[in-house]
């Protein structure tokens, strides 16, 4: 979940919406967007800012890929 690959692919996925969005809540529901390929609830909106707030955009797309939404079908 943390191994060289994913942080390399965090970053780089951080430096894209840094490029799709110009402010911080833009650049969260374009991860969700892009990601689940849904919007944010107002919960996971709240929780998001705060995580890229103290540790960075990197870090929520990390949180992102390590999801079971994302890891496992329905």
């Amino acid at each position: 979940f943390n191994s060289t690959f994913i942080l390399k692919q965090s970053d780089l996925f951080a430096e894209r919406l840094r490029g799709e969005a110009k402010d911080e809540a833009g650049q969260i529901r374009r991860a969700f967007e892009r990601v689940y390929g849904r919007q944010p609830d107002a919960e996971e909106l709240n929780a998001s800012t705060t995580l890229v707030q103290a540790h960075g955009l990197p870090a929520l797309c990390r949180a992102l890929f390590n999801a079971n939404e994302f890891l496992y079908l329905h």
